[in-house]
């Protein structure tokens, strides 16, 4: 077996066991000097350590290298890849994390360190607004060759992958459970989309469940990755706000959409606001940052929309015209304007179909951004 391949094996095998932390890695590695040490250590050694029993028991125990590779390349075939923060391949934005995480499951692609990245984060229970705001600003800042970091829930999350995936952008989910599984199930079509156009990252071995101490902890590699974290909606105490802290430790430009000040969805964005975070009205506010440190890039592009509605005939500019961000009934289309209620249901329809209006519940529509 090659050296490097071995050494990543032996990575392999220790990440297998969660039960192992960050600090207990960073003991063994400073006792036995390698990862190859760590390996081949007697327990005798081990025992005085003082680690729990169950970690000792994995520790010498272990399996041979011959079945580790079986073990190893199974999951290659799988399309799950592996990798050490030896590895040259381990992303350099990581690395400067304090507490970068030893190792990375992944599948597709890593995010790129010559590009930059954004990270689109908030609420699970995103309003219409709030989703519409995540796609938006993803897709946009998509075109550009900006990488979306988000976190594969539901929500705010997902949205942002869908959004830089409209645009045949690159797009990375962090997750906080082992990559043969799927969580939420509800975004299984979009994990599967994001191995052939991203990548999907996680510091948890197969099989490990999306518990809820796991997602605090794979907040701050979104971070990390990251040039800057853009908060679209999130309560006043939202576990959106740990990505957030995060990313202050880390020297990460914050910027924040702002909402209403009786909108429960709001409190957290407007709060950081007024903490310091960037107002953010248009994705143009965060190209300004990025290009201070990707210039050659980004060049002096000065707006990334593109706002003419030339492909709308005047009928539909008319009832266009009459909607807004907030939810308004068919019954309110048909006293604000001169059509009949055919003309209007018929209007939507095609309004829809240009992804110009979302129909919310009922017979309620909203604009797109």
């Amino acid at each position: 077996m090659e050296s490097v391949k071995k050494n990543r094996i032996q990575w392999y095998w220790i990440s297998k066991e969660e039960g192992i932390g960050h600090k207990t890695i960073a003991l063994l590695l400073t006792t036995f000097h390698s990862i190859e040490g760590v390996y081949k250590a007697k327990k005798e050694v081990v025992l005085n350590l003082n680690l729990k029993e169950e970690v000792v028991e994995y520790l010498s125990n272990k399996k041979s290298l011959e079945e580790l590779e079986k073990e190893y390349d199974k999951m290659i075939d799988q399309g799950i890849y592996f990798i050490s923060i030896e590895d040259k391949e381990y992303p350099e934005k990581l690395k400067k994390l304090f507490d970068a995480p030893w190792f990375l499951y992944y599948r597709g692609e890593l995010p790129k360190d010559d590009l930059p990245s954004i990270a689109v984060i908030g609420a699970r229970n995103c309003s219409a607004y709030g989703s519409d705001v995540a796609y938006y600003f993803s897709k946009e800042l998509s075109k550009l060759g900006i990488q979306i970091i988000s976190g594969l829930a539901r929500g705010v999350d997902g949205m942002a992958h869908k959004g830089a995936l409209s645009s045949g952008g690159k797009t990375y989910g962090v997750v906080g459970n082992g990559l043969d599984l799927c969580y939420p199930r509800e975004n299984y079509e979009l994990y599967q989309e994001l191995n052939s156009k991203g990548g999907i990252l996680s510091e948890y071995p197969l099989g490990s469940k999306a518990l809820p101490y796991h997602f605090p902890l794979r907040n701050r590699i979104i971070a990390a990755l990251s040039d800057g974290i853009l908060v679209v909606e999130a309560r006043e105490k939202s576990g959106t706000l740990i990505t957030v802290d995060s990313g202050l430790e880390q020297g990460k430009d914050i910027f924040a959409v702002p909402g209403k000040l009786t909108d429960e969805l709001s409190k957290g964005c407007n709060n950081l606001i007024q903490s310091g975070a960037k107002l953010i009205l248009d994705p143009e506010d965060i190209l300004i940052e990025l290009r201070n440190q990707y210039s050659s890039l980004l060049g002096r592009k000065t707006k990334v929309i593109e706002s003419s509605r030339e492909d709308l005939s005047e009928i539909e500019q008319q009832l266009y015209s009459l909607l807004s961000h907030q939810a308004i009934h068919v019954e309110e289309l048909l006293l604000k304007s001169n059509m009949n209620q055919g003309q209007v249901l018929e209007t939507l329809f095609e309004l829809e179909c240009k992804r110009y209006v979302k129909k919310i519940t009922g017979q309620q529509y909203v604009k797109v951004l």
